[in-house]
């Protein structure tokens, strides 16, 4: 038995995982969010809400003590995840590791900005 021979081009593109969105069947206690500049676990106890603009490129999630605006594209994914407590981890994708027009699966996260509130911010929630 011989094998057949590699054609340079005849292989078929799988899509990439992004690996930006972590998830479990059982809710979780805390979110894990991690970008280039902050790392942070916030409890789930204390989410307030979460947005997920029409388009699905930005994703609003607030906390008691914490503002986090995630960025990207096919955000809804990740507005589910974190609203049913299934989320334990989102991050910043590493755009290296994607060529333009590459197919993945899943979010693409290219941006969290983590902005804590003043306490005159948090008497008002």
């Amino acid at each position: 038995m011989s094998l057949k021979p590699k054609v340079p081009g005849g292989e078929t593109a799988k899509p990439v995982d992004t690996g930006c969105l972590e998830t479990r069947d059982v809710p979780g206690v805390c979110l894990r969010i991690e970008s280039a500049r902050q790392k942070i676990a916030l409890p789930y106890a204390l989410l307030l809400r979460v947005d997920v603009a029409e388009d699905q490129t930005t994703c609003e999630i607030g906390f008691a003590t914490h503002t986090v605006t995630v960025r990207g594209r096919h955000l809804r994914e990740v507005y589910v995840a974190v609203s049913q407590g299934q989320a334990t981890q989102i991050s910043v994708g590493h755009s290296a590791n994607f060529l333009e027009g590459d197919a993945y699966y899943g979010p693409l996260i290219t941006g969290i900005q983590i902005e804590p509130l003043d306490e005159s911010s948090r008497a008002r929630r």
